[in-house]
């Protein structure tokens, strides 16, 4: 069909929807874009965020118990829509830190910083904004690690 304005002429045709195959059928969501077999997109966030908690983990060389904690803060994390808008890596990490700094493990914010290469404020702004969400009272500096740099006024 043929329609005339003033300003310029338009073919509009009627729209018709083609299969792969090239029968015009309507489209079927999703036979085009990557399921994953089905999982819920939670599930698999899940999923993703223990396999790297357990990879992020066993460089730092967390025990069992740490990266069980870890995983548990990220559901928490998750279940509470916090991921949205923030890399998984920084939320892995902060949860990573939120368990050593709960546990007392000798590690340091600036250790996550340097196996991620990310800056390590962005890191320590994950790291606040989850423990203040999550209610999670992190102790600021371990007695022993001020021990250890023989640091006396912060105790």
């Amino acid at each position: 069909m043929l329609l005339r304005s003033k300003a310029f002429t338009v073919l509009q045709a009627p729209l018709t929807w083609l299969s792969v195959s090239g029968t015009s059928k309507a489209p079927v969501l999703g036979s085009g874009f990557h399921t994953s077999l089905g999982k819920e997109s939670r599930a698999q966030t899940l999923q993703n965020g223990k396999r790297q908690i357990h990879n992020l983990g066993s460089q730092l060389q967390l025990n069992q118990h740490c990266l069980d904690t870890a995983f548990n803060f990220f559901k928490m994390v998750v279940s509470k829509h916090l991921t949205r808008g923030r890399k998984m890596t920084h939320v892995i990490a902060a949860c990573l830190y939120l368990v050593c700094r709960t546990e007392g493990t000798p590690h340091m914010l600036l250790d996550l910083s340097d196996l991620l290469q990310v800056n390590v404020y962005i890191l320590g702004k994950t790291f606040l904004l989850l423990a203040r969400e999550l209610c999670i009272n992190a102790p600021a500096v371990g007695k022993s690690f001020c021990n250890d740099l023989s640091v006396t006024s912060l105790m």
